[in-house]
């Protein structure tokens, strides 16, 4: 019987003591579980209330300072935002304007009513248009037929076309201007003409 006694109380005392541990175990298990939520909320709940804030703030700003929501409160903060688009004191947007080139070159464009080929030395092959009115020829360089010979003069010769014609005239050169071998201080041009200045030999052609 003393035996039962104490066998029945050490199950006691045991059971006690595993109840025991299981409790704080389902405790400390709980607990993690709780504070696992609470991390997990922190994380999916955060980008919302960026947004929230985000959103909070733009109306913050919208809002007249003041606190004035009045029709006067509005009127006052009209021209500031209308400064701000403008860029000063409400100034007008600039404009893109198209521009005509054509216009501007219809001006200044001359047709091409003829033009002289070189026939010997370094610029063998070379043609040269003429335009209507004066067409200077010599080794300047804002002559309209630029030839490098140094038996020419800077400005040497000049082909003047007038109503149709032709003219070759000697602007008073050291070397001379010949037309088809014959020195000329001035002399109409017929298509096909042979024109030397100094030691360049020109062909000129028309389209005449």
């Amino acid at each position: 019987m003393v035996w039962d006694f104490f066998r029945n109380l050490g199950k006691q005392r045991i059971n006690t003591v595993v109840s025991q541990a299981n409790a704080k175990k389902m405790a400390v298990i709980t607990k993690a579980k709780t504070g696992a939520a609470k991390q997990f909320n922190k994380a999916v709940d955060a980008p919302a209330k960026a947004v929230k804030g985000a959103v909070k703030g733009e109306k913050k700003e919208d809002k007249p300072k003041g606190g004035d929501m009045g029709w006067f409160s509005k009127k006052r903060s009209e021209p500031e935002r209308q400064e701000a688009r403008g860029g000063g004191d409400f100034a007008e947007p600039e404009k893109t304007v198209a521009i005509d080139i054509n216009q501007i070159n219809r001006g200044t464009f001359k047709p091409v009513v003829g033009w002289v080929v070189v026939l010997n030395g370094k610029l063998r092959g070379r043609d040269f248009r003429l335009v209507d009115g004066k067409n200077v020829m010599g080794t300047a360089a804002d002559c309209d037929v630029v030839l490098t010979d140094p038996y020419l003069s800077s400005k040497h010769a000049v082909i003047r076309h007038e109503n149709g014609v032709f003219t070759l005239v000697d602007l008073d050169s050291t070397n001379g201007t010949y037309l088809n071998e014959r020195r000329v201080s001035k002399e109409d041009l017929i298509d096909n003409d042979k024109i030397r200045l100094g030691r360049s030999e020109m062909k000129f052609k028309s389209v005449e």
